[in-house]
């Protein structure tokens, strides 16, 4: 297998381009007959330790493959340099939206209040549906060498876009009310959203304990993590513009459109 991966590695990153491939083909130059869970594993891993990555994610997602053997899946290394950037989008009316204003006094008592008070209100006017929401999402990786079972609070993704159907947008990550005051926490809390990115092709994470409010590139490099937008909750309003351009619905299924075509 790890034969395999590296002429597939080395093919696209002498040639500087991406490789499409269907998921049935993949499956086939690594030597197995079948797709399972841990043969999807295996090469997920194998590619990840190289450099590379797949868009969308060949993993199981849940308990369904929503990926067929016939589509086909994008093989990168790193990011494309020539993503097409779209013009800033000015958001209109949110300055006047009471939401942002009444934040500063909310209570959040747990990690299930940021959930349900604080990110999925925000989600909503970042221009994601209650069905875009696959909140509590299980799927098999590894820790190691070991099979393990990892569980994202709510991925986000545009289950209306034939293209995109099997692509996780934006991972994210709630803990309780002023938990990533902490450095180490806030490290902690990074480092779990990255352990879902390789398994999950998702390049942009957010995380949030109601008070503070990180959004997490994923994939400056297979190992990295860059910090996009970083702000206090009693900032959000002034700055959430900005964050709408980073990861509004719109904003990102342009760019993993862009990714895969």
């Amino acid at each position: 297998m790890k034969k395999i991966a590296s002429e597939i590695a080395k093919e696209i990153i002498e040639s500087e381009k991406p490789k499409r491939i269907k998921v049935r083909t993949l499956i086939k130059k690594f030597g197995f007959v079948k797709r399972t869970e841990d043969s999807s594993r295996k090469i997920t891993q194998e590619l990840s330790e190289l450099g590379i990555y797949l868009n969308p994610s060949i993993m199981k997602i849940g308990e369904n493959w929503k990926l067929s053997l016939d589509e086909r899946v994008t093989l990168s290394y790193e990011k494309r340099k020539n993503q097409k950037s779209s013009k800033i989008k000015i958001i209109e009316n949110f300055n006047t939206d009471k939401w942002f204003d009444n934040l500063g006094e909310r209570d959040f008592r747990t990690e299930r209040e940021v959930e349900t008070k604080f990110i999925i209100p925000l989600l909503y006017r970042l221009g994601y549906s209650e069905n875009d929401r696959y909140d509590g999402m299980t799927f098999k990786a590894f820790n190691g060498s070991r099979p393990t079972i990892l569980e994202t609070d709510c991925s986000l993704f545009d289950f209306d876009n034939d293209l995109l159907d099997n692509q996780v947008l934006l991972v994210v990550e709630a803990k309780r009310e002023n938990r990533l005051v902490k450095e180490v926490e806030l490290e902690k809390a990074q480092k779990q959203t990255k352990s879902y990115a390789i398994w999950l092709s998702c390049h942009f994470g957010l995380v949030s304990d109601g008070r503070k409010l990180q959004v997490l590139d994923l994939f400056p490099n297979i190992g990295g993590i860059n910090i996009l937008f970083d702000c206090n909750i009693s900032e959000l309003k002034e700055s959430f513009s900005e964050l709408f351009n980073l990861i509004g619905k719109e904003k990102l299924v342009e760019y993993y459109e862009n990714l895969v075509n």
